[in-house]
């Protein structure tokens, strides 16, 4: 399994593409999309809110499972996929968007959430694409 080489891994298949400034993209990677089966709800805390590297910022739930989706870097929240259906928690809002995205498309049309980060020197604490995928081999 090919991962793309411009972004960063956490061990909790999460991954980190900035794209300029301080913004860093954040979704989930395709291995964990295989894991997880059929996404049924994507829900991350709001727009606004201050989170730490490593410190949970939401949810994803399948049919096989509920676990949680965790911050790769420091710093605010501030953007959300809505194409994708990822809902605010605590909103209400139940994803109208098309989950498909995540599952088809992990590392573009299926990101999560984007975060103006602290540093974004933290993205070199993270796995390069070719120590997540020596990971994956185990």
């Amino acid at each position: 399994m090919s991962v793309p080489a411009d972004r960063y891994y956490t061990k909790t298949h999460e991954w980190a593409l900035l794209l300029g400034g301080r913004r860093i993209r954040v979704g989930i990677t395709k291995h964990a999309v295989e894991e997880l089966g059929d996404i049924t709800y994507v829900e991350i805390k709001p727009i606004g809110t201050r989170i730490k590297a490593g410190e949970p910022i939401g949810t994803i739930e399948s049919n096989k499972a509920t676990e949680k989706i965790y911050a790769p870097v420091s710093g605010v929240i501030v953007e959300r996929n809505k194409e994708a259906g990822v809902v605010e928690e605590g909103s209400g809002e139940f994803g109208a968007g098309e989950l498909e995205k995540i599952a088809d498309d992990p590392y573009e049309s299926g990101w999560i959430a984007e975060i103006e980060a602290d540093n974004p020197e933290e993205l070199k604490n993270l796995l390069k694409a070719e120590e997540y995928e020596k990971m994956l081999k185990g």
